[in-house]
This record gives structure tokens, C-alpha cells and sequence, in this order.
């Protein structure tokens, strides 16, 4: 028993336990997905959509194949294609695409990224007044 009050109150040491974490490119490329979603002037991921007006409208599941991950040197790099609103500086909505995804695998996963490729492969005037973007 001592004396210094420091000592006395200090908690027992925890020994942290041993394992391994990994994590699917699938769970990446969801918050990467998600991430592209909320930037402003992106319509949609991919490549635009062809057909009738019937197809546009139903809700597409997510393609795994829009977003390629990929681990570079211990870091993740990012490849996706997305469809930009017509009318919108296309560079402005890329270089914030890429900042955003960027920001959302450092904040989730606190790994660092090595690049975000963006390939703007469509533009497309929304329909924001009927709330549908694709």
C-alpha cells in the first residue's frame, strides 16, 4: 500500500486483445456510394442509363461493378464512374466528389487513400421538382 493518491487510484492495466480486422471492398465501395450520393450535381453513379421512361423511374439496385477498390501500398485507392446534373462546372463536382470520399474513409475506416479517380461519364438534367434522382 502507498501513500500517493495516484497510485492508489490508478485502474488495473487491460491487456488488449490480439486479433484481425478485415474489411470487404464491398463495405467500402458502400460508403463510398454513400458518400457520392450526397455531393451536390451527381445524379447518379455508372454510366447513364438507357430506356423507357418506365426503367428510369424503378429504383436500381447497387452495382458492385461502378466502384473498383483497390489496396495501393498499405492505402485505398478509388476508381468510380458518376453522371453529373447538366449545368453544373463538372470539375467543381468531381474535385468534391473526391474530397468527399476521401473525408468518409479516413473518418470510417481511418486508413489513408492514395487516390480517388473520378470518370465523369454522363450528364443528365434531373427531374428535382418530382424528387426522383437516380
Amino acid at each position: 500500500m502507498t501513500d500517493d493518491p495516484d497510485q492508489a487510484a490508478a485502474p488495473p492495466a487491460i491487456a488488449a486483445p490480439s486479433g484481425r480486422i478485415d474489411i470487404d471492398e464491398d463495405a467500402i465501395a458502400t460508403i463510398v456510394r454513400d458518400a457520392v450520393r450526397s455531393c451536390y450535381g451527381v445524379v447518379a453513379t455508372g454510366r447513364p442509363r438507357r430506356g423507357s421512361a418506365i426503367v428510369k423511374r424503378l429504383a436500381q439496385p447497387f452495382h458492385r461493378d461502378k466502384i473498383a477498390i483497390s489496396l495501393v501500398d498499405g492505402r485505398i485507392a478509388v476508381r468510380l464512374s458518376i453522371v453529373v446534373e447538366y449545368g453544373t462546372p463538372i470539375a467543381t463536382v468531381a474535385r468534391n466528389v473526391i474530397e468527399t470520399v476521401t473525408f468518409q474513409i479516413q473518418r470510417t475506416l481511418g486508413m489513408e487513400v492514395d487516390r480517388v479517380d473520378v470518370n465523369v461519364s454522363g450528364l443528365r438534367v434531373s427531374d428535382r421538382a418530382a424528387g426522383t434522382l437516380a
